[in-house]
């Protein structure tokens, strides 16, 4: 069996990353890749998982810094600027990236804050245990595009050294707490019914499919289907 090399890999995925938008690795020219093809091969890799895990939690649908609708000038750009990803809706927009990262990048955290907020399924500190409440919290932290709520400051320290661990329990409780009131019946992909089921987050929205196979072609037309399952809820 003939095994891909990384650059024909990260080929792959350059086409995969340019059909959605840009990322940084890709704005950096021929240079960079000549010198180093290996090392620009792992950054595509790298932002172009950043792009997939982040997208079904990003929180808004106009672009952040001009206000216009994402796709009001074709396919939306995505940017991985210090691991967080940011939609614009043309070239134009980076330049105001470049020159007020913090406050763009505080206005998505705002907005995952308050999408995220209302739904939040733990009432302890996913670090300590501890009620929320029992430091005068909860305080707000925002990962990727993920809500992390903590009883206290103390706690960031201990989410960041392993935030995968913390959030998978995370997710676990919004499994859990989605599929008492879960609205279909049958699976979104192949339309049979659910049975045992397969269980999964798209975003922080729990999907149901009748087997792990629905899995894959759910999250290629996740955001059109993922919106069949909010409005049975409603």
């Amino acid at each position: 069996m003939k095994v891909k090399t990384l650059s024909s890999l990260a080929a792959a995925l350059v086409l995969a990353v340019i059909a959605v938008g840009e990322t940084p690795s890709a704005q950096k020219g021929n240079k960079a890749d000549k010198a180093n093809p290996q090392r620009d091969a792992a950054a595509v890799v790298d932002q172009a998982a950043v792009v997939a895990a982040q997208l079904p939690s990003y929180p808004l649908k106009d672009c952040v810094v001009s206000g216009e609708g994402l796709h009001a000038m074709g396919k939306p750009i995505d940017i991985v600027h210090d691991g967080k990803l940011v939609r614009l809706c043309c070239k134009g927009c980076k330049k105001m990236l470049r020159k007020k990262p913090a406050e763009i990048v505080a206005k998505i955290d705002a907005a995952v804050i308050a999408a995220q907020k209302p739904t939040y399924p733990l009432k302890k500190c996913v670090v300590s245990g501890e009620g929320l409440a029992s430091m005068g919290g909860p305080i707000d932290v925002v990962h990727g595009t993920r809500l992390v709520q903590l009883c206290c400051d103390g706690c960031k320290k201990g989410f960041a050294r392993k935030p995968e661990r913390f959030l998978a329990k995370i997710d676990a409780a919004l499994i859990e707490t989605q599929k008492k009131s879960y609205p279909l019946k049958s699976c979104p992909v192949s339309g049979e019914p659910l049975g045992d089921g397969h269980d999964f987050l798209y975003g922080t929205q729990l999907v149901r499919t009748c087997c792990a196979g629905c899995e894959k072609p759910f999250r290629k037309d996740g955001e059109k289907l993922v919106a069949k399952i909010v409005k049975a809820r409603k």
